[in-house]
């Protein structure tokens, strides 16, 4: 889902309160790059860095960065770590669908399923495989013959998955609601 299709120029203020604007954008989109923010409000880099720098050390968001990676998600700062770092492997692709194929199953799953139900290769597999695991977002048991996998906290993925999948309508509600109680 595309957040510049939730918030359009007419949300952003022109010369009131960018901050304000840029923590609303936060809070309906936690986990959004650097570049959504830049394309959403149409502020130029260098007053985005500036105004995100202040929000950070203010401790009023706070910055994700995925491990072996330069991607950079900003978070609103009362998102507990543990689902910051779950956030951040929901928005990539092959980790998601790990993720998602995991929560699907009643019980553990092998690698060589994982593998055929991505349809990734095994080496991209197991290395974003790898990542969950070190990261501990996801279990590893080893078995007598293969080693299997499960999600190491269940019911706190699957709440994630559920707020991070609201349909563009309810985001928008959501958005006009907060609006208008602003007013």
């Amino acid at each position: 889902m595309n957040p510049s299709t939730i918030f359009n120029e007419n949300d952003v203020e022109s010369n009131g309160d960018n901050r304000s604007t840029i923590l609303r954008i936060i809070n309906s989109f936690p986990g959004i790059r650097y570049r959504d923010i830049l394309r959403i409000t149409n502020l130029n880099n260098g007053t985005l860095s500036h105004h995100l720098s202040i929000l950070e050390k203010r401790s009023i968001i706070k910055i994700g960065r995925t491990e072996n990676s330069n991607i950079t998600r900003y978070f609103p700062a009362s998102t507990p770590s543990e689902e910051t770092l779950i956030l951040n492997y929901l928005k990539i692709k092959t980790t998601k669908s790990i993720i998602m194929m995991l929560i699907d199953t009643e019980d553990d799953v092998s690698f060589n399923e994982i593998v055929k139900h991505i349809n990734k290769a095994p080496s991209t597999t197991s290395w974003n495989l790898k990542r969950l695991v070190d990261s501990n977002v996801v279990g590893r048991k080893r078995g007598k013959e293969v080693s299997l996998f499960c999600l190491n906290n269940k019911g706190l993925v699957k709440n994630l998955v559920g707020q991070n999948n609201k349909t563009l309508l309810d985001r928008s509600i959501d958005n006009y609601i907060s609006i208008i109680d602003e007013l």
